[in-house]
């Protein structure tokens, strides 16, 4: 791990929460590689293949979806949902078979709709991919506490 700088790692994981925040969603996915894969799995066990999954799109379907999210037509986010990420505990490690970088942190997400509040929180799994200067997300994985929780809206992004 020489060669990493957890600073900038951090910094990257707290950009990423911001665009998020600020539904900079096209930058957002700009973040991810071609062969990137963002994946919020319901339950407790197995590969995205064989699981239940809140979400699991790889680069292109992320696309797709905000295309839909930006559509007049996308009702479940009239009026979007507000959020507030808190993102904490950030661990950095190089990946010993790859030049990938493996990130894992804790967050607290509040969300603000139709003047209701609530919280979601859980582990975030990074494997990042250096990019000149900085870095790009070839996976994220959410696994929130609530996993198996019933949600009244979940068409926003963690």
């Amino acid at each position: 791990m020489s060669d990493v700088n957890p600073a900038a790692v951090e910094r990257f994981v707290y950009l990423e929460a911001k665009l998020l925040d600020e539904r900079r969603y096209p930058e957002w996915v700009d973040l991810f590689t071609d062969d990137g894969v963002y994946w919020v799995p319901s339950g407790h066990d197995g590969p995205p293949e064989q699981s239940v999954a809140l979400v699991y799109d790889n680069a292109a379907r992320l696309r797709e979806r905000l295309t839909r999210m930006g559509s007049r037509a996308f009702w479940a986010q009239q009026p979007p949902t507000e959020t507030t990420r808190l993102v904490g505990n950030v661990l950095v490690e190089a990946d010993a078979e790859s030049t990938d970088i493996r990130v894992e942190c804790r967050l607290i997400l509040a969300l603000l709709r139709r003047h209701r509040q609530a919280l979601l929180s859980g582990v975030v799994r990074y494997r990042l991919q250096p990019a000149g200067d900085g870095f790009r997300i070839r996976e994220k994985v959410v696994t929130l506490q609530q996993r198996d929780e019933a949600f009244d809206n979940l068409t926003f992004l963690i």
